[in-house]
């Protein structure tokens, strides 16, 4: 016992001794379905950084889903970002819009005890400029998921999000571990610790901690 609590001292020194950001992501999520096959979304998230001193930047985002069948469903959806950002002709950080646009195409199958879960999305990115909408960001994303539903209340999962910018490479996996905990048939509330890790050199490790509110109207 004793030689576990070292090493995992041994590795909180390590990880803190490199340039280390904890954030945080704080939503409410809402769903509203029309029928078995066409469903209403919309998210608001307010997220933190500097190690949870900064307000990083507040989302709100809407979509349609549309479920194909058992298994399949695709789904659009706008977001509207404001994030905390260095301007040089102010000299100073400030909130600056953004604008993001993504598609998804998802996939869920049951395998034995476990629910697997694969998403492809689509997103493209702008910022609002002096001459209009400038675009910063194209990026196709690769992500699976293993979940354990049960007869608890509680739904742990893991996952990976592969991030593949678009005419470039894959510059990072972000992985993730949470649980969900069932109130009732309309109410849920999701905790997750994720990690984004960077392919491309990087000084700064990103540690979240997400806490979602998740609604059925």
């Amino acid at each position: 016992m004793k030689r576990i609590l070292l090493l995992l001292l041994f590795m909180s020194f390590k990880m803190w001794g490199q340039e280390t950001d904890l954030r945080s992501w704080y939503g409410l999520s809402l769903e509203k379905k029309l029928n078995k096959h066409i469903s209403f979304n919309a998210n608001l998230q307010v997220r933190t950084m500097d190690n949870l001193t900064t307000l990083g930047s507040y989302i709100g985002e809407f979509g349609i889903g549309y479920k194909l069948n058992k298994h399949w469903e695709v789904s659009a959806y706008y977001r509207y970002a404001q994030k905390h950002k260095w301007d040089k002709s102010d000299d100073a950080y400030i909130y600056k819009p953004f604008h993001r646009f993504y598609a998804n195409v998802e996939y869920d199958r049951k395998i034995s005890i476990l629910k697997f879960s694969y998403r492809l999305r689509y997103q493209d990115q702008f910022k609002d400029t002096d001459t209009g909408l400038e675009e910063t960001k194209s990026y196709l994303r690769n992500k699976i998921e293993l979940a354990y539903p049960n007869k608890t209340r509680f739904t742990p999962s893991i996952s990976a999000d592969f991030f593949y910018k678009i005419g470039e490479d894959f510059d990072q996996i972000r992985y993730k571990a949470g649980v969900d905990y069932t109130v009732n048939k309309r109410n849920s509330v999701g905790l997750t610790f994720f990690r984004d890790y960077s392919l491309v050199p990087s000084d700064l490790n990103v540690y979240t901690i997400g806490l979602t509110y998740k609604l059925k109207l």
